[in-house]
């Protein structure tokens, strides 16, 4: 009973803050994913949704959403090639959205998702992760419900939607003088991918944290967006396990490889061990960035799994560095 009353009110509270994000666009500029939708499920799952609304107020108003663009025409499972063409092309996001929407109210959650889940994976890259994460934390708010709700399943609709308008192909691991060395298996048995992909989000949190990249964002996605695929594992055959872990530890070289592009200044890297797990949430719940919340709830969640420092150590680092920078 305990479960099922943890489960309502994560469940209320989370439609509470999809009910305060209706209408809100999916970037806030070119590429620049709208975090709200993901940072408050995750600030509930961190156990705060007394701060979900006060930090959705915040939060809209310093990301000012564009709108999406207006809708073109329907798209339908009648013409797999005029839909195989609106892949990528984020000017469609509106026609995917009331897609999805359509065709949630049509089966079941997890079928639409299995069923999507191998075309939107090779196109995971799209708006630098976050169709996939933003999915992601669709999935488990669904998982976690004791029963779906219309807000739920149109969060989930969104998520596929963004992913499928901003689809863009994984690339594998780019090689290269100065590369960042990620060096792990590309394909792995399925009873070894729920190891492998802590090997992989700890050895990235390692790294993360050892290099304190300058900004500091963009590489936190070498950990986040693999963190986020273990959120769906549950719901997918077990054929989808191995090109699934393949995706994750690529798309982390390709974040890695993009980031190496970024330059710019910081606070130092942090010294001396961290704090411990818990005042860590509390730090980042209290900077209140976005990818603060969700990389510190990432790693509580990682850390769970496999007990180890390295996630404590990224954790802080962002945190750091977010304080240096104002939070958000």
């Amino acid at each position: 009973m305990a479960d099922a009353q943890a489960a309502g009110r994560y469940a209320g509270a989370v439609d509470e803050a999809l009910d305060r994000l209706a209408g809100v666009g999916f970037e806030f500029g070119p590429d620049f994913a709208m975090h709200a939708p993901m940072a408050a499920e995750a600030l509930v799952a961190l156990d705060h949704p007394d701060m979900v609304p006060s930090w959705i107020e915040l939060n809209l108003r310093r990301r000012r959403s564009y709108d999406p663009p207006p809708p073109r025409e329907p798209i339908t499972d009648a013409d797999p090639v005029a839909r195989r063409a609106a892949l990528g092309d984020y000017r469609r996001v509106t026609d995917w959205v009331a897609y999805f929407d359509r065709r949630l109210a049509e089966a079941p959650w997890r079928d639409v998702v299995v069923e999507w889940w191998p075309v939107l994976l090779d196109g995971a890259f799209a708006a630098f992760t976050h169709g996939l994460i933003r999915t992601a934390h669709a999935v488990r708010i669904l998982r976690i419900s004791p029963e779906p709700s219309r807000l739920q399943l149109n969060e989930l609709a969104r998520g596929l939607a963004y992913w499928a308008a901003r689809h863009t192909p994984v690339r594998g691991p780019v090689g290269g003088a100065g590369e960042i060395p990620v060096t792990l298996a590309t394909r792995v048995p399925v009873a070894r991918v729920p190891a492998a992909l802590s090997e992989l989000t700890v050895v990235n949190a390692g790294l993360y944290a050892e290099f304190a990249p300058r900004p500091p964002v963009p590489a936190v996605h070498t950990v986040t967006a693999p963190a986020a695929v273990r959120l769906v594992l549950p719901i997918l055959p077990d054929e989808l396990w191995p090109p699934t872990y393949a995706a994750a530890e690529a798309l982390a070289a390709q974040v890695w490889a993009v980031s190496r592009g970024f330059s710019g200044k910081g606070a130092p890297r942090p010294q001396g061990d961290p704090p411990p797990l818990d005042t860590l949430v509390e730090d980042a719940v209290e900077i209140g960035e976005e990818h603060a919340i969700k990389l510190a709830e990432a790693c509580r969640r990682e850390y769970a799994l496999r007990p180890d420092p390295r996630y404590l150590a990224a954790a802080h680092t962002l945190n750091v560095n977010c304080r240096h920078e104002g939070g958000m």
